[in-house]
């Protein structure tokens, strides 16, 4: 079971937080955690910045590749990276492409939940 923290804002940071979101296709609870996750890895750990948008574009470009009809998940868009990634980072990407298809519902939809919970999308 995943643990949550609660944050409060007040209007004007609500409002700009969840802008911010949008223009990246997350929810607000998953860019929070996108952030937090963000800064605790560069500040924390020896690791390198995890490039969320550079991401987010390519996997973008392969959807606009795809032909009516297939079916992909999140992990054969990007194959090549996603063996690099945290769980974490995996989790924030799935939730990037959940709200991007449930965004863009003429173009794509849930075609199957497969075993594990992994959802299966197709191009309409």
């Amino acid at each position: 079971m995943s643990k949550r923290i609660y944050s409060n804002y007040s209007d004007a940071d609500f409002e700009y937080v969840t802008n911010l979101a949008r223009e990246l296709g997350f929810s607000p609870s998953a860019f929070q955690h996108y952030c937090v996750m963000l800064y605790a890895g560069s500040n924390g750990k020896n690791s390198k910045p995890f490039p969320l948008r550079q991401l987010t574009q390519k996997m973008e470009l392969r959807l606009n590749d795809l032909h009516r009809g297939d079916t992909f998940i999140v992990s054969a868009l990007i194959p090549e990276d996603w063996v690099k990634l945290s769980r974490s980072q995996k989790m924030i990407l799935s939730k990037f492409l959940s709200r991007y298809v449930k965004d863009h519902p003429s173009d794509f939809a849930v075609y199957e939940v497969l075993s594990g919970g992994t959802n299966k999308y197709i191009k309409k």
